[in-house]
This record gives structure tokens, sequence and C-alpha cells, in this order.
């Protein structure tokens, strides 16, 4: 995986701990169980846009990608990766 690869998804893995820990707060919860089912639930939305970007989902009939428009790098070159099979590595469920 290269850096810019790498980066978008430990920024992918910060939204979700964002998300999980300022709707705990925000709900004023400090429930385990809770806990979880929000790192579940935003894992399975993340992963799911990201199969969508795949190509995978019935929205998108073709693969896309996405590109630096300062650099022109695409995310998902050099090397080749499917961003559906990295959020394993990178992101939390329970």
């Amino acid at each position: 995986m290269n850096e810019y690869q790498e980066k978008f998804f430990k920024y992918l893995a910060l939204i979700q701990e964002n998300s999980v820990e300022n709707t705990m707060c925000n709900f004023k919860c400090d429930d385990e169980k809770i806990r979880s089912m929000l790192y579940d639930a935003t894992y399975n939305a993340i992963t799911d846009i990201m199969e969508m970007l795949d190509g995978y989902s019935s929205f998108s009939e073709s693969k896309l990608d996405i590109i630096n428009k300062e650099t022109k790098v695409m995310l998902k070159e050099n090397p080749f990766i499917e961003l559906h099979d990295q959020t394993e590595e990178y992101l939390r469920y329970d």
C-alpha cells in the first residue's frame, strides 16, 4: 500500500473513531454493548461505500476511483487495491 492509500484509510479510521465517540458523548452513554454496535454499524457503512466505489453495488455500473486533483494520483493505483478489501485492516468492528 502506498502513502496516499495508507493516509486515506487512516483518515477513515479517524472518522469512524470520532463518529462513535461523539455519538457516545452526545447521548451520555458509556455502555460497551452500544459502543460495539456503533463500531459495527460504522464499519459496515464505510465498507459498503468502498464496495460501491469498487463497483460491487447496484449503484455503480463500473468501478470508480478517487483522484487527488492536485497531484492526479489515483487512490486505487500503484499498487492497485480494492478499497473494500482494506477496511478490515484499518477500521474497528466488534
